[in-house]
C-alpha cells in the first residue's frame, strides 16, 4: 500500500518539473519523454514518458503520463505506473491511475516503444 501511495504521489507531481522532449508523432498521438528522469541501474533504465492525444478519448482523457522500465539487455519493458489526465501535457484532473505492471513484455519492433527503448538504452 505504501508503494502504491508513493507511486501515485510521484505521478501527480512529476509534470511540474519535467522538461518534456518530443520523440515521436503519429496521426493520433504526440509522444514525449523527460531526459532528466532517465535512471540507470546496470542494464535497466527507467524514464518518465508522456502521450498527448490529438482528440479526447472516450473516457475523457487528453494525455497519459507513465513511468517505464526498460531492460536493455533482454529487450523488454514494463510499466511502473500510469496516470490519465483530462487535459494535454498531464494537466487538468487525474482521471485514472494504475500501479506497476509485474509482467515484462518484449519491446515490439517498429513501434514508439522501440524508439524510446533505443533512446534510453543508448544513454
Amino acid at each position: 500500500m505504501k508503494t502504491l501511495l508513493l507511486a501515485l504521489a510521484l505521478l501527480v507531481t512529476c509534470s511540474a518539473w519535467a522538461e518534456w522532449v518530443l520523440f515521436s508523432e503519429t496521426d493520433t498521438n504526440t509522444f514525449y519523454y523527460d531526459p532528466a528522469s532517465i535512471r540507470k541501474d546496470g542494464h535497466i533504465r527507467r524514464v518518465w514518458e508522456l502521450n498527448d492525444l490529438r482528440e479526447r478519448h472516450k473516457d475523457g482523457e487528453m494525455s497519459r503520463r507513465y513511468r517505464v522500465e526498460y531492460d536493455c539487455k533482454q529487450e523488454r519493458m514494463k510499466f511502473l505506473g500510469l496516470s490519465e489526465h483530462s487535459e494535454p501535457m498531464a494537466s487538468g484532473t487525474v482521471l485514472k491511475t494504475l500501479g506497476e505492471d509485474k509482467v515484462w513484455r518484449e519491446v515490439p519492433p517498429g513501434t514508439v516503444l522501440e524508439t524510446m527503448f533505443k533512446i534510453v538504452c543508448a544513454k
